[in-house]
C-alpha cells in the first residue's frame, strides 16, 4: 500500500475511533487497565500508540504517570480533548525509534500495536528502544493477534465486519506471505457514501517476538491468552507476553 505510513491510520480515523466497537475496541479494555494500574510498579510508565488515549487516561486518572508516545495528531488531539487527558505526558514521535528524557517501571504496546510497524528491523529497533529506557527489572508488555494463515483464500480476504441499520462495514485484505505485511482497507459504507481507512500491518508470531526481545536483552517472563492469566492455547487468537529487563 502506497503512501501509507504509521500515522495515516491513526489520523484517518482519530474522530471515530472511541465510539465504534469495529474501530478497535476488542472488548477487554477494562481488564486491560487493571491489571496494567495493579503491575505498574513505582512509575512512570510508558504507552507505545498511546492514539485516543482508551487505556492511558483512565491509568493515569488511578493515579499513575503515563506518558504516552504516538505519530499520530490526529488521535492525540482527541486524548488532549477527553477529561484528564492533560494528565498524560506525550511525545509526538514515531514509537519504532523515539528519544524520551526518562525511564519507566513499565512499557506496554496492547491491542495489535506492534504488528503497525510494518518491518522486522524496524520491530527489532522498537524492542531495543523500550530496553532502553526501562529500569532494571522493568516490565515490557505485549498484546498481539496470533497470525492465522488458514483465514487467507489466495493470500487475501474479504470480511463482514459489521451490519448495521444505517451502515456496513467490511475489510478487504491482501496479504503477503514472505513479508508477512497486509495491506487493509475498512470499508464504512452508509447513506453518506463509503469512506475508507487504511491499514498496514506485519504480523509477528509469539516465537518471533521472544526473539527479537532476546536481541534487544529482554527476557520472556510470562504468556497468558488473557488478562486473567488463563494458560494459551493452539485455539486462542491472541496472546499477552511479558518481557523483564534483567
Amino acid at each position: 500500500m502506497e503512501g501509507f505510513e504509521l500515522s495515516t491510520y491513526g489520523d484517518a480515523i482519530a474522530g471515530l475511533f472511541d465510539g465504534t466497537g469495529w474501530a478497535g475496541d476488542p472488548g477487554d479494555t477494562a481488564e486491560t487497565i487493571q491489571w496494567l494500574a495493579d503491575h505498574a510498579g513505582e512509575g512512570p510508565v510508558l504507552e507505545l500508540g498511546v492514539g485516543t488515549g482508551r487505556v492511558a487516561v483512565p491509568l493515569a486518572e488511578k493515579g499513575i504517570e503515563v506518558h504516552g508516545i504516538d505519530a499520530s495528531e490526529g488521535m492525540l488531539a482527541q486524548l488532549r480533548a477527553k477529561p484528564g487527558g492533560d494528565r498524560v505526558k506525550l511525545f509526538v514521535q514515531d514509537f519504532t525509534d523515539f528519544s524520551v528524557p526518562h525511564e519507566y517501571s513499565m512499557a506496554y504496546a496492547v491491542f495489535d500495536t506492534l504488528p503497525f510497524i510494518t518491518d522486522q528491523e524496524r520491530q527489532i529497533r522498537c524492542f531495543e528502544r523500550v530496553a532502553a529506557v526501562l529500569k532494571s527489572g522493568g516490565r515490557f508488555v505485549t498484546q498481539c493477534s496470533i497470525p492465522d494463515p488458514a483465514r487467507y483464500d489466495r493470500n487475501q480476504r474479504t470480511q463482514t465486519v459489521r451490519v448495521e441499520k444505517d451502515h456496513v462495514v467490511l475489510t478487504f485484505t491482501r496479504r503477503e506471505r514472505l513479508t508477512q505485511r497486509s495491506s487493509i482497507q475498512f470499508a464504512v459504507l452508509s447513506e453518506q457514501g463509503v469512506r475508507f481507512f487504511p491499514m498496514h500491518i506485519r504480523t509477528v508470531m509469539p516465537s518471533e517476538l521472544d526473539l527479537m526481545a532476546r536481541i534487544a536483552g529482554l527476557e520472556l517472563e510470562s504468556r497468558w491468552s488473557d488478562w486473567s492469566g488463563a494458560p494459551l492455547r493452539d485455539s486462542h487468537e491472541r496472546h499477552i507476553s511479558i518481557y523483564r529487563k534483567p
